[in-house]
């Protein structure tokens, strides 16, 4: 290690306007929350490794990633700075401040003062954020009275009809991933958790912010999910490629769903709650049995991931990176699963031209779905700059909210579908009248240095 520190200190000079950057303390918890997940033991993107110092610095097949001493001849700091950086893949970019703290390491001599330390610093919210984070998950509640928005470690509550303060819930989350209204509004879950460490639910109380509790599951992230119908228990996805259905009760334990070999990026329940709707990066949509824990089908095999799913009486429908959006009739889709051959090359015969049900084309990528709560209009974001709404009987298109923030990472309709909340990458939050296509409020939901001195 010594000789690997003296290696390192010869290839660059230290920034002298920069403090000194310890890379256990301060960078390695970067990659471990932002980089690990897709370079690490269990998945090495590109022939990277980012969890071991030999790894690390080898680099991967496109070569070192990065040049000590030389910040910007690294290809770590070209992949995550810049308007559109390319990493972290499908997550929200870094803050300003991270990006700068790697650009220092790396411009200090990309110095390696110990080895990789498994505890992450404690999460600290700011009371001023130095730049608006994304809004990685938003929802209303069933009257369309309170949203609720998740800026990256905290919660916020608003309300949709006016200007009244808004209510900030801190979470001990490295990054809270959904957030959601229970069907008769009488909670918010709030789910996140820290990768490959833990993953957590939190519920509110979201009249008085009270928190009702608070527990870890596992030891990686929890992304998207959803209530069950009678509000008793939620489904989420996770980044060990299970689906969780954890009861409200704390009392009661959890059930896991082993589906998938990647992130489960998205959960949906059928309406009558009996079945589950599940997305993953792995590029499988699959449907899955809430009563005897196993695999109904898998119903689709797309070309990329599947980012979102969502359901209603008749239909599963799921979209992802391939730009389709694309539903699966239920009672087709299941009926009459048969195999051909035998022992080990046993395979299904698929009858998939008999049960999908294909919405038009999308702009790009489907990022993010959702139902109205009675199931009869679907909200689609794509990383274009509109939202379109369609019928779900009928799959055709109702209207499309032009000129929103792209792209859009979240958006959420009330019980009626008469109003529709979005969150931006950009970190605003608007609120949307579907009926009339007007746009009612656009807000930032916490509070922002840039913000503040454009005020003064």
């Amino acid at each position: 290690m010594r000789r690997l520190l003296i290696t390192l200190v010869g290839l660059g000079l230290a920034n002298g306007s920069a403090a000194e950057v310890s890379f256990q303390k301060e960078v390695w918890p970067v990659f471990k929350r932002h980089c690990v997940a897709c370079h690490g033991d269990k998945k090495a993107k590109g022939g990277l490794r980012m969890d071991q110092l030999a790894a690390l610095l080898n680099g991967g097949e496109t070569g070192a990633l990065f040049k000590a001493g030389h910040p910007d001849d690294s290809l770590l700091i070209s992949q995550v700075s810049g308007e559109k950086p390319e990493m972290p893949e499908k997550e929200p970019p870094l803050s300003a401040a991270k990006v700068r703290l790697l650009r220092d390491w790396v411009a200090q001599g990309a110095k390696i003062d110990g080895e990789p330390k498994t505890i992450l610093p404690p999460v600290t919210i700011p009371r001023i954020y130095a730049t608006a984070p994304a809004v990685s998950s938003v929802s209303i509640s069933p009257d369309g009275k309170l949203g609720a928005a998740a800026c990256r470690s905290e919660v916020v509550l608003f309300n949709v009809g006016d200007e009244t303060q808004l209510r900030r819930l801190p979470t001990d989350f490295d990054l809270v991933t959904h957030v959601t209204f229970s069907p008769d509004g009488k909670y918010l879950a709030v789910a996140g958790g820290s990768p490959q460490q833990f993953g957590g639910l939190i519920v509110f109380d979201p009249a008085s912010g009270r928190k009702l509790s608070d527990r870890h599951f596992g030891n990686d992230t929890f992304f998207k999910g959803a209530f069950a119908p009678d509000g008793q228990s939620i489904a989420l996805g996770s980044a060990t490629g299970a689906i969780y259905l954890i009861p409200l009760d704390p009392a009661m334990p959890p059930k896991t769903i082993d589906l998938h070999s990647d992130w489960v990026m998205d959960v949906a329940f059928t309406p009558d709650g009996k079945q589950l709707v599940s997305g993953s990066r792995d590029k499988t949509t699959k449907l899955s049995s809430v009563e005897g824990l196993h695999l109904l089908r898998s119903v689709d095999q797309s070309a990329e991931g599947i980012n979102a799913v969502a359901a209603d009486g008749l239909t599963a429908i799921s979209g992802g990176n391939a730009r389709a959006l694309v539903g699966y009739d239920f009672k087709l889709a299941l009926a009459g699963v048969s195999v051909t051959g035998s022992g080990n090359g046993a395979q299904p015969i698929t009858n998939k031209d008999k049960y999908l049900r294909a919405f038009e084309a999308q702009t790009g990528a489907v990022m993010a779905l959702a139902t109205s709560g009675d199931r009869k209009l679907l909200a689609v974001a794509t990383r274009g700059a509109e939202v379109r709404l369609y019928q779900t009987d009928t799959r055709t298109r109702k209207t499309a909210l032009a000129n929103v923030p792209a792209p859009v990472l979240s958006v959420a309709l009330n019980e009626d579908g008469s109003r529709l909340v979005l969150g931006s990458k950009n970190g605003q939050v608007q609120v949307w009248d579907t009926a009339s296509g007007k746009l009612l409020k656009t807000l930032n939901p916490v509070p922002v240095q840039e913000a503040a001195v454009a005020a003064k």
